[in-house]
């Protein structure tokens, strides 16, 4: 068990991580697709996102615990409300295409 201290001190901990996690998290960013589109968000029409990627799982190579060989896709993620895009080729930040 925790004294009232100790845990107020733990509070107190977890709260300043997670303030310097926010300072660390980007604003998001605006992408073009391959086909040099500007990507706007499907659900709400904004065009800042959160990139990522995703492994894309298959059966087979699950079954001989292979999966890190299966291919991947490139995520976007909504910085207004979280919804996903995913896309099968690259997508480039505007930044990154001026560069």
């Amino acid at each position: 068990m925790y004294s009232k201290e100790e845990l107020q001190r733990m509070s107190k901990r977890i709260e300043e991580d997670m303030k310097e996690k926010e300072l660390e998290i980007d604003d998001g960013k605006k992408y073009l697709s391959s086909a040099n589109l500007e990507i706007k968000c499907t659900h709400c029409s904004h065009d800042y996102f959160h990139k990522s990627k995703a492994l894309l799982n298959t059966r087979g190579m699950t079954y001989f615990n292979l999966d890190w060989l299966n291919e991947t896709a490139t995520t976007l993620i909504c910085d207004k409300c979280g919804n996903i895009l995913w896309f099968g080729k690259e997508v480039y930040s505007i930044e990154e295409k001026k560069a």
